[in-house]
């Protein structure tokens, strides 16, 4: 190998086709990502839910887990997806029951696990997708998507995205980070979605 060069054999997997990308249209110039409650170093997903704001140019990402372990009401630790980006204080729910998040392990392969500071008192099912809450009530989404993510953005100062208006046949369970209900009400009929 000559000097001076430097190879780098652990290259970023390839993004599976998550959307009929023939369908998309992506807005105009790009969004500024608010990057406040989010770690610096990591991603933003393709086709990740974001709340876009128009007038100030600034987006949000929408910040849902999906359930792959059913709990019943009692429950304190709650198995989820991989690759959330969930942090340790933050509210999740339902819609009418919530959580604060205490705790977070990542060291298993195939799922995340969180603990939330007191039961969330519901049961939970496999798939069922729990959104960031404004409070511990867990009845309003602290943020509602109204456009995707178009492209793999790493989480630095002066990050811009890009927003994608419009995207058929998206496949829900290849989504890196799952859309709920609330959220696609919000992004209507220019988001089709179906389960696979």
């Amino acid at each position: 190998m000559p000097a001076g060069f430097k190879f780098d054999l652990n290259t970023d997997k390839v993004v599976e086709e998550l959307c009929r990308f023939e369908t998309v249209f992506r807005h105009s110039g790009g969004f500024n990502l608010d990057d406040a409650d989010l770690q610096e170093g990591s991603f933003v997903p393709v086709l990740a839910p974001l709340a876009v704001d128009f007038v100030t140019r600034k987006a949000k990402v929408v910040k849902n887990i999906q359930i792959v372990e059913a709990a019943n009401a009692t429950a304190t630790e709650y198995k989820i997806a991989k690759g959330s980006i969930v942090k340790v204080g933050m509210f999740i729910g339902t819609g009418s029951k919530g959580a604060e998040i205490s705790a977070i392990d990542k060291t298993n392969s195939a799922y995340d696990k969180i603990t939330v500071a007191a039961t969330l008192g519901v049961a939970v099912t496999v798939g069922q997708v729990l959104f960031e809450a404004t409070a511990v009530g867990g009845t309003t989404p602290k943020n509602i998507a109204n456009k995707l993510n178009y492209a793999r953005v790493k989480v630095e100062p002066g990050a811009t995205v890009t927003a994608v208006g419009r995207a058929y046949e998206i496949i829900e369970s290849k989504l890196y980070i799952p859309i709920s209900d609330k959220d696609k009400t919000s992004l209507g009929d220019n988001f089709m979605f179906q389960p696979q």
